[in-house]
């Protein structure tokens, strides 16, 4: 296996672990603005060329330990166009390390571009049926890592402890960028962050980090299953141990906005569609088309709404992904 992975790996190069601050952008043109409502993207898309946004903030803390400690590489879950495959693989290829990915689904089309792009950076692909997926999935380590201890087992999405402690960073770059945009933003104001949610990993991290009393987390499922309040904290819990009154004060720093799921993960919707190039030409800012249009689609129209109380500050977590535009067009055609 080790050989086989070796033919068809790329020449490596090495870049570092640490992970950069992602800039903090002001929307200027939005429908919040007659009630003084002050609109901000951070920019996680920026974080890394080729591991996007929140992707290589889960990934950086555990590259080491899997490099250092488990020496048959590193191997996870996905579905079929799954931006966590596609990081895993790069972060392979990048950093010289086996990896392999199995796949939701026997009939996975194993050459479609996030797919394709996984193999040319070396990860070996295993397609699997949805019950043997789904068992892989949540008994990776019973399963998998008990018969081959040599293997890291990454959960799906990258979900692990460091994980959310890592995605707490992104909560305490924002208050230091707001702080240093006084008074043209009031520090007394409201403060809202918004961010999309697939296993909840990146916003559970963004809570733990919240430590601003007028601040509050709103969470945009894309799924509209298999998702709710108790997600989060399941997450939140297996950081540390916590007590009650922790896990209540937690719970109170954050709520889910239903409605924006647009049918969940590969649905393609012409007004979302039609919402991603209207903002790309105001802001200049392309969202990816399953985790942060949804997201920022619910923002605005939240916005319209008068949803946001008036002179609050709203930022929207940009959280990469990108490379799912390629798998959209080559399903649906050439969106753009």
């Amino acid at each position: 296996m080790k050989a086989a992975w070796r033919r068809i790996l790329r020449v490596p190069f090495r870049v570092h672990f640490n992970i950069p601050i992602s800039p903090l952008e002001a929307i200027e043109t939005h429908p919040g603005r007659e009630a003084n409502i002050f609109l901000f993207v951070k920019r996680d898309d920026l974080l890394h060329p080729f591991i996007q946004g929140n992707k290589w903030r889960k990934l950086a803390p555990v590259l080491e330990r899997a490099r250092t400690s488990y020496p048959g590489g590193i191997i996870t879950f996905g579905g079929p166009f799954s931006n966590h495959l596609q990081a895993v693989a790069e972060a392979g290829r990048m950093f010289d390390m086996p990896t392999f990915g199995i796949v939701r689904g026997k009939h996975a089309d194993l050459d479609n571009p996030t797919l394709r792009a996984a193999r040319h950076n070396g990860m070996m692909l295993f397609p699997v049926s949805r019950q043997e997926y789904d068992s892989c999935k949540n008994r990776g380590e019973e399963l998998i890592g008990r018969e081959y201890p040599q293997y890291y087992i990454l959960p799906e999405g990258g979900a692990t402890q460091m994980a959310v402690e890592s995605c707490a960073s992104i909560t305490r770059e924002i208050a230091t960028q707001l702080r240093q945009k006084t008074p043209v933003v009031p520090p007394d104001k409201p403060l809202y962050i918004c961010v999309p949610a697939g296993t909840g990993c990146t916003a559970a991290g963004i809570i733990d980090g919240l430590d601003m009393k007028n601040a509050r987390v709103l969470v945009f499922p894309v799924v509209n299953k298999g998702f709710d309040t108790q997600t989060i904290l399941r997450l939140l819990d297996e950081t540390r141990l916590r007590s009650a009154a922790e896990m209540a004060e937690l719970e109170r720093r954050f709520s889910i906005v239903r409605d924006y799921e647009f049918g969940g993960f590969a649905k393609l919707h012409q007004p979302l569609l039609d919402f991603v190039n209207v903002f790309r030409e105001q802001s200049g800012i392309l969202l990816d088309p399953v985790y942060t249009a949804k997201m920022m689609y619910g923002v605005y129209e939240m916005l319209a709404r008068g949803d946001f109380l008036p002179g609050c500050t709203v930022v929207a977590v940009h959280t990469g992904g990108l490379q799912g535009w390629k798998g959209f067009k080559s399903v649906f055609g050439n969106l753009f």
